[in-house]
């Protein structure tokens, strides 16, 4: 089978978790003998990009016109964005450089993941080519032009602008052209549902990711040791830990890691200046991103926002962590109470210091972690998430094929 993947950004390129979800996907599917061809995006001063191969994936990059590179969002003017915003309600352009992908080597069937950058006008060519769709959320592009459905203050958007419900209503009647409408949380496919979402087919598919050797080879630092890794952003939550450490008696002995990359580096920086028990490492992968994890005894995931399902649960549960977590979003999906972790309310800074508190004088013990963290990582490998897409892809494409021969008949 020939599967066409599309999202906005692919590695090396990175932002989140999504490509890495779209990567280990198509390099799984690679491996069990699928042709993957990856349509993604890049900045006008690298276009054209020359065609690459990484692991087997065949990946295409180009630029759709527009004032700004989605990648390059951050720190443009109020203006710049609408006017990029505008153009990717349907970039004309960006549709029909599809369409050419399209042509040149049809595929059976296309998954599209993030398009914002392409917009939904890469549906559209693919419906005219009479190629099934099916589409993965992994945020709330089509709900809000921030993609969280949070207000400026960071707070739960429940009262959408006038704007904002021009921008949603648009984008839901775009949403026509997918034939199976995927998730990785039963939370998040409700919320689009809730919306006005209505999709031919719905399915969740969770994410899957390459798991690590047994966390039974585990050696946790002998000091208790709390591990924040994550993006450096106002929606993860970041000054929610700062305040809850600060908040913590010097009597109290640990160690919080603070893993990544973003706008409040300065912030974290300056809080590990002021508290010894800080300590941050900057962006990390690969080896160093496995030795955090092994040496963690406690990940720590303080979200403001409706979370999907955050492929860092997964990693923890995989190397046999314990999770503090918001109770929002698909979050409550992955942390069961009192099995893999604990829940706090988000934003409250008292109720993540008492849940640090209790970790930390052992009055949270996870008697069943070790059984209930490797059954959970086990759920969420890259080999279980390969074979509910493969059965989507069967799904739509015999569907395609059954309405073709009805409309011929």
């Amino acid at each position: 089978m020939h599967i066409l993947v599309a999202n906005n950004i692919y590695p090396p390129i990175m932002a989140g978790g999504a490509e890495l979800i779209v990567a280990w996907l198509s390099e799984g599917l690679v491996a069990r003998g699928h042709r993957v061809t990856v349509v993604s995006t890049c900045g006008p001063e690298m276009s054209p990009y020359p065609v690459e191969t990484r692991n087997g994936v065949t990946i295409l990059r180009f630029f759709p016109p527009n004032v700004y590179w989605n990648f390059d969002r951050g720190g443009q003017k109020p203006y710049r964005r609408m006017l990029w915003h505008l153009r990717d309600a349907w970039n004309v352009e960006a549709g029909r450089t599809f369409r050419t992908i399209l042509d040149e080597a049809p595929p059976d069937v296309v998954h599209t993941h993030l398009i914002d950058g392409f917009s939904a006008a890469i549906w559209r060519s693919a419906r005219r080519a009479g190629v099934p769709i099916i589409h993965t959320a992994h945020d709330y592009h089509l709900l809000c032009p921030r993609a969280f459905l949070l207000t400026k203050n960071w707070q739960i958007c429940r009262r959408p602008s006038v704007a904002c419900q021009l921008y949603r209503a648009w984008h839901l009647r775009t949403a026509r052209y997918v034939d199976l409408f995927v998730s990785p949380s039963r939370f998040l496919l409700d919320q689009h549902q809730r919306a006005g979402l209505a999709p031919r087919q719905t399915a969740v598919v969770r994410n899957g990711i390459p798991l690590p050797p047994e966390a039974s080879n585990r050696q946790p630092d002998s000091r208790r040791s709390f591990l924040l890794l994550t993006r450096l952003t106002e929606e993860k939550g970041i000054r929610v830990v700062l305040q809850a450490v600060a908040a913590l008696p010097d009597t109290l002995d640990f160690e919080l890691v603070i893993a990544g990359r973003g706008p409040l580096e300065a912030d974290v920086r300056q809080a590990a200046a002021r508290d010894p028990r800080i300590r941050f490492v900057g962006y990390v992968t690969g080896d160093a991103k496995a030795a955090l994890l092994n040496a963690a005894h406690c990940l720590l995931i303080p979200s403001l926002w409706y979370e999907n399902a955050p492929v860092a649960v997964i990693e923890a549960a995989a190397y046999g962590l314990a999770v503090v977590a918001s109770r929002i979003g698909g979050l409550p999906e992955l942390v069961r109470e009192g099995h893999t972790g604990h829940l706090f309310e988000p934003g409250d800074v008292e109720g993540l210091a008492a849940a640090m508190r209790r970790v930390l004088r052992g009055d949270a013990t996870l008697p069943h972690l070790a059984a209930e963290s490797r059954t959970l990582a086990q759920q969420h490998s890259v080999d279980r998430m390969v074979d509910a897409y493969l059965d989507c892809y069967r799904t739509v494409v015999a569907t395609n094929r059954s309405d073709e021969v009805a409309h011929a008949a």
